[in-house]
């Protein structure tokens, strides 16, 4: 990813009509960091959309 994108996880769906509910997603040790790197930070956000 670059700087200037940003990556939308769906983590729930309450239709149950045969859509993706549930999209678990985890973190990686990246072994190709060099040690005095500063460190990443995650941001999170909750967002409620209604059409």
């Amino acid at each position: 990813m670059q700087r200037n994108e940003a990556m939308l996880i769906k983590s729930y769906e309450s239709e149950d009509d045969g859509r993706a509910r549930f999209a678990p997603h985890t973190a990686i040790v990246d072994p190709n960091t060099h040690a005095e790197a500063t460190p990443r930070q995650s941001i999170e956000s909750r967002v409620f959309a209604f059409f």
